[in-house]
């Protein structure tokens, strides 16, 4: 059955988004709603949660960051670091004082968090705030301070000299000078 379907048959109108499979899953735009709910594309673990367009798809993922941040058990540093990290910047960004280099970091913490935290936890934390971002980035800008914003330091920069001491200037010792591909990842 598609989610479109799912729509039809409980009477759902003006659909901004669905999140499949709870906090941890998958958010999809309207465009998306012809996928099928089957193991084989959208597992759904029971969960299936219907945003009208009255919604704010940057505060649903502001409300996830928060739960995020309170459920990880501290075990490992990327999840309990992680998660205090994309809860704050969501806060940030929700007070106007966000900018491009927020949006950046929330990216760089995804990456992270997948690649390096001990369970399902760490590693699905973001999703919510990473299919929001690709999916309704408006929702994220229009609360920035200005979209052209650079930071005042430039940390790769700064770190120069420390890979020049270590002899390693590979790509994994740089930051990513792009971030626009970021949301690609």
């Amino acid at each position: 059955m598609t989610v479109r379907q799912v729509l039809a048959d409980c009477g759902a109108t003006d659909t901004l988004a669905v999140q499949i499979s709870g906090p941890s899953g998958i958010c999809l735009a309207e465009a998306e709603f012809d996928r099928k709910i089957a193991f084989e594309d959208l597992p759904t673990a029971g969960a299936f949660m219907i945003f009208d367009e009255t919604r704010d798809m940057f505060e649903v993922a502001r409300n996830f960051a928060h739960f995020f941040a309170h459920e990880s058990c501290g075990f490992c540093t990327p999840c309990r670091v992680g998660t205090t990290l994309v809860r704050n910047i969501m806060d940030k960004i929700a007070k106007n004082h966000g900018s491009p280099y927020d949006i950046n970091e929330l990216f760089k913490l995804h990456r992270l968090m997948q690649g390096a935290s001990h369970c399902g936890l760490g590693n699905s934390a973001c999703n919510p705030m990473f299919d929001t971002l690709n999916k309704f980035r408006p929702a994220y800008e229009r609360r920035l301070m200005s979209l052209n914003y650079e930071p005042a330091f430039d940390l790769d920069a700064a770190l120069s000299q420390a890979r020049q001491m270590t002899g390693r200037d590979d790509a994994a010792a740089h930051f990513d000078e792009h971030p626009e591909n970021e949301a690609e990842a």
